[in-house]
């Protein structure tokens, strides 16, 4: 879910202290010293026991039930009033049970890979919830969930990716509070007339537009004065001449991430990429020669190979 590697230096992206704790998998070792348990990843066989023992299990701050296909979720799951981080990837799920509304401590919330068309809205009600991941829900009704979103007061990080999203509904724009936004593989996006509506996000800092078949962004790109990081990894045929071009428009951007890009060489002329603070070209194609040539007409640019 968060990515942690040297990311905050290279996109500012993610944090976090959820996995610091001993991870128990099982029920019969998480109920030996039950008090001890805070990182709970269980079986999915095991789904009957959690809910017999649920209320045993008072000091759980991160719950993870994943890939198993459920329909349905343990109600219990409400008796995790601790419950910091709840991780549900990887089920057939299209709805909550209204009673999580309790969970007044989520953070983290991970609906990937789903089912949900509508997402709740007692969501809104959850007053310490930053991050949501809804990628790959592809039935989602964005309308709808943008709504929602815009509610919860503290939402920063959002995962849209995989949605088969065409377009971003004009009030997205209420989400004030965003700082990073995923909206990877969705190929069909009308980039247009998204960085419209991104650019009336004061708050927005990281946008990743990852594996969206791109060869070159709006020209549009020069409103979003609010953007600092710009992740295109996986765009193999994105002409970089044009983004360098772009980005002598954009200072704002400091840092830009072109992994697994099938990339041989950079434009001859880099200066589109002075103001950039990192460029990021790892899981690419340069030869000792060309690396050399980006660094010495790079030398205030941290560049990563």
């Amino acid at each position: 879910m968060r990515i942690y590697i040297l990311i905050f230096l290279v996109v500012f992206l993610q944090f976090s202290g959820f996995t610091q704790h001993k991870k128990y998998t099982s029920i019969p070792e998480a109920l030996q010293n039950p008090e001890l348990v805070t990182w709970l990843d269980i079986n999915c066989k095991e789904v009957t026991s959690f809910a017999k023992n649920a209320q045993k299990l008072q000091n759980v701050t991160s719950f993870y039930l994943t890939t198993c296909n459920l329909e349905q979720v343990p109600s219990e799951i409400k008796h995790l009033k601790k419950l910091a981080l709840l991780n549900l990837q990887g089920n057939n799920l299209d709805t909550l049970p209204d009673n999580f509304s309790v969970l007044d401590k989520i953070t983290v919330l991970n609906l990937r890979n789903n089912s949900f068309r509508e997402i709740p809205i007692w969501l809104a009600d959850l007053p310490q919830l930053r991050e949501i991941d809804l990628a790959n829900n592809i039935d989602l009704d964005i309308s709808q969930a943008s709504h929602v979103f815009s509610k919860i007061k503290n939402l920063d990080f959002l995962y849209l990716n995989g949605n088969n999203l065409t377009k971003l509904p004009q009030h997205f724009t209420d989400n004030q509070n965003l700082k990073e936004l995923h909206l990877s593989n969705n190929p069909k996006l009308d980039l247009q007339q998204t960085f419209q509506v991104l650019s009336e996000i004061s708050s927005l800092k990281i946008l990743v537009l990852s594996k969206n078949q791109l060869h070159k962004l709006p020209k549009s790109l020069n409103s979003l004065k609010q953007i600092e990081g710009l992740v295109l990894d996986q765009n193999p045929n994105l002409i970089i001449s044009t983004l360098a071009e772009q980005l002598m428009h954009t200072p704002n951007i400091k840092v830009v991430l072109l992994r697994n890009n099938d990339l041989t060489n950079l434009s001859e002329d880099l200066s589109g990429f002075y103001s950039l603070k990192v460029l990021e070209l790892s899981s690419n194609n340069f030869n000792a020669k060309e690396k050399l040539r980006i660094q010495q007409g790079l030398p205030n640019t941290k560049v990563i190979f």
